[in-house]
């Protein structure tokens, strides 16, 4: 116990500042159910974050509160019980005695010597057996007992495929357990330390009333202030005013829900370590959190291209005025970090999300890749998932990885991978309707947490991402028979059509699919998009019409000349039908140009130079024929 109190205490460096008094700190509930629990099992199974630093009084100090590591918590309960002593059994340290300093009570020599044991020394199963035997041996009336923690238990044995031994071994510790007899002080219990409870197997776990499972929570927003005010003073370019102090531990425990105190310790090491000033602790958790030190989303360029971005986005996807500068509305608030600002959010939530929703081919996954460029400089920070392929309820596993003990569990999942590998991207969930309702709930951890635990158990945050959902909803509804109508037509003007979607919208999340909360994550977010009108449909055709030009030219050598005609005949049939929006016009170019020109190249091969003028065309049966010059 002295070398975590040596920490404490500043021999590392550390200039804490007055520790909280005794009074001032709520002992956790977890410990005071393992106070409790101690008179009354004989085996206890500590779960969830055992891994951490906890803040309690210490009766060495004079009841003055220090950061404790697990075993030192379960030691101060212990010597408060009036238990003998403490062992702990690790797989890299072997037996060692935790708690009492200095000379071995009577107690903890009579278990060492029935279970002909040395501390130091590493255990066989049948060896750790013996120990556990002598732990829960009779002893007098008047002797205090002595208590073992197994600290890697989770790794001790092989959970529900156990072995013969490692069964024998459980089947013992079981025995033993019905067997062991309180004292005043308590049992002589063992602690299991689990990383989760089915790390046992279940056999052992379930109904046996000898057991306690007792979870450590992570800590929560008052523990993980305190701490910060510990820890923050370390920072360079600390303040000395003390509000100023007060606010930067405030903004230190907002920014860092879900994380550890242990995390909050190396957070500020980390910032030490890449000079990052105590006022932009936000950078220091985000760069904890994400391994990468720059940030694109405070580079210098990105707000020069966001102020001409709703021009520059407008040339990429024509005919969505409204929805780009809505969207790129928001995505300012994203770039400026004033994302959820009204909620006083913690930080941990993506830095955006967008709801495109709209008739099919109007450019909603365009503007997604364009948004990718714009912000990152690169369209391959971009990531898409097409949810027609997470129709099944298991295919939740692609995302996230296949749980322990699934065929492919330690390869991860593509949606945890892409964004550990790379995370500032713009990641795009194509058709959304179209996903299994499971993994909505996926969706709104995301959303609220900005985080994930994959297959592996690993966290991967999304914290730096820009979020795109779109779906096709609302467009075509169903009519009071089940049958497919037609909810926006083209005859529409774009309030109906917000207005309709929306509307769809709403009861679909709230009612159809039962998940009120995720609309209520993403209403401010939606983005409806409108049906391609003349003369942005000419300009897609025109585009379309040229492009097939520009790749004749670069294949073949020929140049492809359109007359006038021509060109307004190939804009008439490829622009009839706008419910299709830009992806219909460019198949229906294939359609009426690329096919039969295809031929006509095929049937009488050009020069390199030449030319083909396209004059007009013909129907040739269900085809059609150019007519050239």
């Amino acid at each position: 116990m002295s070398e975590t109190r040596a920490t404490a205490g500043g021999s590392d460096g550390y200039a804490y500042g007055a520790a909280p008094h005794a009074a001032e700190v709520p002992r956790s509930a977890w410990v005071r159910e393992v106070e409790l629990a101690v008179t009354a099992h004989p085996q206890i199974l500590l779960t969830g974050n055992v891994h951490d630093l906890y803040l309690l009084p210490d009766p060495e100090l004079d009841g003055r509160p220090r950061y404790m590591q697990l075993v030192e918590v379960l030691a101060t309960v212990l010597a408060q019980r009036g238990y003998a002593g403490l062992l702990t059994c690790a797989g890299g340290e072997g037996l060692q005695l935790a708690w009492p300093e200095g000379p071995q009570p009577r107690e903890v020599q009579d278990v060492l010597t029935e279970a002909q044991a040395d501390l130091g020394h590493h255990l066989s199963l049948g060896q750790l057996r013996e120990v556990l035997a002598a732990v829960a041996g009779e002893r007098p009336p008047t002797a205090a007992p002595v208590a073992l923690v197994i600290t890697d238990a989770s790794r001790l044995l092989s959970g529900e495929q156990a072995t013969a031994e490692e069964r024998l071994f459980l089947s013992v510790a079981d025995r033993l357990a019905y067997r062991a007899l309180p004292s005043a002080a308590g049992y002589p219990v063992v602690f299991w330390v689990l990383d989760r409870v089915n790390d046992l197997p279940s056999w052992f776990t379930t109904g046996n009333h000898t057991l306690r499972v007792t979870a450590v929570p992570e800590p929560d927003l008052g523990t993980r202030q305190r701490a910060a005010a510990e820890y923050a003073p370390r920072m360079l370019a600390m303040p000395t005013d003390p509000e100023q102090r007060a606010d930067l531990a405030r903004r230190f425990a907002e920014v860092t829900h879900g994380m550890r105190l242990r995390q909050l310790r190396d957070v500020v090491e980390l910032a030490r370590a890449a000079d990052i000033p105590a006022e932009r602790i936000e950078d220091a958790v985000r760069t904890f959190r994400v391994g990468v030190p720059d940030n694109p989303w405070q580079h210098p360029t990105l707000r020069t291209r966001l102020a001409d971005a709703e021009e520059t986005l407008g040339h990429r996807v024509l005919g969505q005025p409204d929805a780009v500068r809505r969207a790129v509305d928001i995505v300012a608030r994203s770039v400026t970090g004033l994302a959820g600002a009204q909620s006083g959010g913690s930080g941990s939530k993506p830095r955006g999300v967008l709801f495109f929703s709209g008739p099919t081919g109007v450019g909603k996954t365009e503007l997604a890749k364009a948004l990718a460029g714009l912000l990152f400089g690169d369209e391959q920070a971009y990531l898409r998932f097409d949810m027609s392929e997470f129709s099944a309820e298991h295919s939740e596993a692609r995302l996230i990885g296949a749980p322990p003990g699934y065929v492919g569990h330690n390869a991860g999942g593509e949606l945890t991978n892409g964004i550990r590998e790379q995370p500032f991207r713009v990641v795009l969930f194509d058709e959304i309707e179209k996903a299994h309702p499971r993994l909505m709930d996926k969706f709104l951890q995301i959303l609220d947490d900005g985080r994930l635990t994959d297959g592996r158990g690993a966290t991967v945050f999304f914290t730096e991402t820009l979020l795109v959902f779109t779906t096709n909803l609302g467009v075509i509804t169903a009519d009071e028979e089940g049958k497919p109508k037609e909810n926006v037509t083209p005859d529409d003007d774009l309030e109906t059509i917000e207005s309709r979607v929306r509307e769809h919208l709403q009861l679909y999340f709230r009612y159809l699919l039962g998940r009120p909360e995720l609309y209520n994550r993403i209403q401010q977010n939606i983005v409806v998009f409108d049906f391609l009108r003349p003369p942005v449909t000419e300009q897609i055709a025109d585009r379309a019409l040229d492009r097939v030009a520009e790749t004749v030219r670069r294949v073949h050598g020929v140049t492809v000349e359109y007359t006038e005609e021509a060109r307004d005949r190939l804009r008439e049939l490829v622009t009839f039908d706008l419910r299709n929006g830009g992806r219909g016009i460019v198949s229906e170019v294939e359609a009426v140009l690329v096919n039969p020109l295809a031929r006509e190249l095929f049937l009488h091969p050009r020069t390199l130079g030449s030319s083909v003028r396209i004059t007009g065309l013909k129907p040739d049966g269900q085809n059609w024929k150019l007519l050239t010059e």
